[in-house]
């Protein structure tokens, strides 16, 4: 029988926490009902699929892309590689040479890079680290099979570059994981992620539940 030994390892929950009745732009609001034996239910559940903890895929950006169901269940787990983002010049870019010197020893083919701020923290936006196309390329070329964007990190430094981001990558079938939380928790530079998202066929981005295990 299969047993991960919690003396050796850490289980890390990376997962966003949503609040049932929270409304606005990423709305989860739920009406409470009865089945027939009298237990509890919730009729209707209004969201979005960008709420909380979302993996995205093609289908978010190319119209008729890859959905959730066109990937494997190997495409939302495997080996987690680290990138500390700690770029404080202005702008604050994220490109390839930062990526070589951070992470260009250890990442492999496959690999899911966890991006993650470390540098100020600014309740503005246009203070944020933002990856850029030519990035994007990087780690498209060394074929990771999906990004996890941390908080006070961005896609790209305006609209355009955001959407030339997602091109270059998405149009390679790399998926994307946002509002992961609880980043700063992480202690190693490769650990096994998983994020298994909820199996809805045509959705552009599904909801998921992240984490990671690394070794004590």
């Amino acid at each position: 029988m299969f047993d991960v030994d919690l003396d050796k390892f850490r289980m890390v929950d990376l997962s966003y926490e949503v609040v049932l009745g929270q409304t606005g732009e990423r709305p989860f609001v739920g009406k409470r009902g009865l089945l027939a034996d009298g237990a509890y239910k919730y009729d209707i559940v209004d969201t979005h699929t960008h709420v909380g903890t979302h993996v995205e895929f093609p289908a978010h950006f190319f119209d008729g892309g890859k959905g959730v169901t066109d990937y494997p269940l190997t495409a939302f787990m495997g080996r987690g590689v680290l990138l500390p983002v700690t770029c404080t010049e202005a702008p604050p870019a994220i490109l390839p040479d930062y990526l070589e010197q951070t992470i260009g020893d250890i990442l492999q083919e496959g690999d899911i890079v966890v991006a993650r701020n470390e540098g100020a923290h600014s309740e503005d936006q246009a203070q944020w680290p933002y990856f850029t196309p030519e990035a994007g390329a990087w780690l498209r070329d060394r074929k990771i099979k999906m990004l996890v964007l941390g908080l006070e990190l961005r896609l790209g430094k305006d609209i355009p570059d955001t959407r030339a981001f997602h091109d270059v990558l998405m149009g390679a079938d790399v998926t994307f994981l946002e509002f992961p939380d609880h980043l700063d928790q992480l202690t190693k530079r490769t650990f096994f992620f998983m994020a298994l998202p909820f199996k809805v066929k045509g959705l552009d981005s599904s909801w998921a539940r992240a984490f990671a295990i690394e070794d004590r």
